[in-house]
């Protein structure tokens, strides 16, 4: 291969590896920043994820700590887990799927705390419907801008903000039909309601009989929606209240506990940046040791690709053998085992191959080309041709190929037994000779 065509492969598989690592690198910039996921997801790193809270939560000892990806429904739960549900959107709470409300229930059953933050909103959505399980109620049919349709909360709403019934990446499930659906707002007990715009802040609720629990929590924290909950029973606990409306509740629930609040702001990365608050975190953690933040609700769920279904059934020594076995394969066509000789003696000048002359080469070839039948009338038709190049019988009409060529054809049935017709043929060509 001449220097320069060298050169220039060099250079070709140079500028190849250099666009392959440069379009990696980006992946990875990308990846790292989060950008790519949702609001308040805990692979986000940007200032609207909530990495900073997970990745805090990881320097604490005996503290399991996971994310989830698979399906609520399929869920099992440990003791004395947390249960993260944060930046959901809001939802019709008359509406949800009784399968995700079986699935809080195996969670508190079992002592867990669930910890249910909703996205910030401006304003009461303008597609916000309150319904008893696909009956929707007349307290908002008399407002023009109302409608049955579910669109985002509000013009700037996200894609991954949007309510749909059949789906729904940002909140519980909303039940397609009558016989799916729950009313949470008869099981747990509260009504979302909207402000006509956020409050400031939120401030702290005393409570005389629990006040040492409470008492570290900050008198005042930064509040950025307008929900509220209303109608509260009186097995809720009102921790933060905003312009006096509950936006921090607390309840016992089963044997476990649970805690909604109307902001997720709090356990972003920018409250943790600028309006940092660990008296509050580590109160929603609660006491239990196993913490786990949900990632399926933001439309982060895991896909099963080749690799995964390879590791999960231990397949990886089988395609490590056959990889082996494809380059010992590749190996023994490319490299030869056996030594050249060391005189220098060129095989590829010898005659004979693996004990075998040429006559038996000729014999192979012709068994494999030509059939059985054929055989004597190629052997006498290239007799014929090797005669006629003789000037002896040139223009002859004695020609004792054509005479040997007539009797073949004559008896063409014996001919196709190559034995007899060859003594056919040897008998014609010795009369001739003895006439001769």
């Amino acid at each position: 291969m001449p220097k320069a065509n060298i050169i220039r492969a060099v250079i070709f598989m140079m500028i190849i590896l250099g666009f392959v690592l440069g379009v990696i690198q980006l992946f990875l910039l990308r990846f790292e920043a989060g950008d790519v996921y949702p609001a308040y997801s805990t692979l986000r790193s940007d200032p609207l994820g909530s990495r900073a809270f997970y990745r805090g939560l990881e320097n604490l000892r005996n503290t399991a700590l996971q994310r989830n990806y698979r399906q609520m429904d399929i869920l099992e739960f440990e003791e004395s887990t947390t249960f993260f549900y944060i930046g959901t959107s809001v939802f019709d709470p008359e509406s949800v799927a009784a399968k995700w409300v079986e699935t809080i229930d195996r969670l508190t059953a079992r002592g867990g705390r669930l910890v249910l933050s909703f996205v910030p909103v401006e304003k009461k959505p303008a597609s916000w419907r309150m319904s008893t399980c696909g009956t929707a109620k007349a307290d908002d049919s008399d407002d023009p801008d109302t409608d049955n349709s579910q669109e985002p909360d509000n013009a700037e709403t996200s894609a991954d903000e949007k309510l749909e019934p059949s789906e729904n990446p940002a909140g519980p499930p909303i039940a397609a039909n009558d016989s799916q659906c729950v009313s949470l707002t008869e099981l747990w007990g509260l009504v979302l309601a909207f402000a006509e715009k956020p409050a400031a802040e939120a401030v702290r609720k005393s409570h005389k009989p629990l006040q040492a629990e409470l008492k570290k929590l900050p008198q005042t924290i930064a509040w950025h929606t307008a929900l509220y909950f209303d109608e509260l029973d009186s097995s809720w606990r009102v921790i933060y209240a905003a312009a006096g409306r509950p936006v921090i509740v607390e309840r016992p629930y089963g044997k476990g506990s649970l805690v909604l609040s109307a902001d997720s702001f709090y356990m972003s990365n920018e409250a943790l940046r600028s309006a940092r608050l660990p008296q509050l975190l580590a109160w929603t953690i609660g006491p239990n040791s196993r913490i786990v933040f949900d990632e399926t609700h933001l439309g982060i769920r895991r896909q099963p690709g080749v690799l995964s279904l390879i590791t999960k059934y231990r397949f990886q020594w089988f395609i490590l053998a056959i990889a082996v076995l494809a380059i010992l394969f590749v190996w023994k066509n490319s490299v030869y085992f056996v030594p050249p000789p060391r005189n220098g003696y060129d095989r590829s000048e010898r005659d004979v191959y693996a004990n075998r002359d040429s006559t038996q080469g000729l014999i192979s070839l012709l068994r494999r080309n030509i059939p059985k039948r054929q055989i004597l009338q190629i052997c006498a038709r290239e007799w014929r041709r090797a005669f006629q190049r003789n000037q002896r019988f040139a223009g002859s009409n004695d020609d004792p190929t054509k005479t040997v060529f007539e009797k073949i054809n004559a008896y063409d049935a014996q001919a196709s037994d190559p034995v007899s017709g060859y003594r056919r043929m040897c008998n014609i060509i010795s009369k001739g000779k003895h006439n001769e």
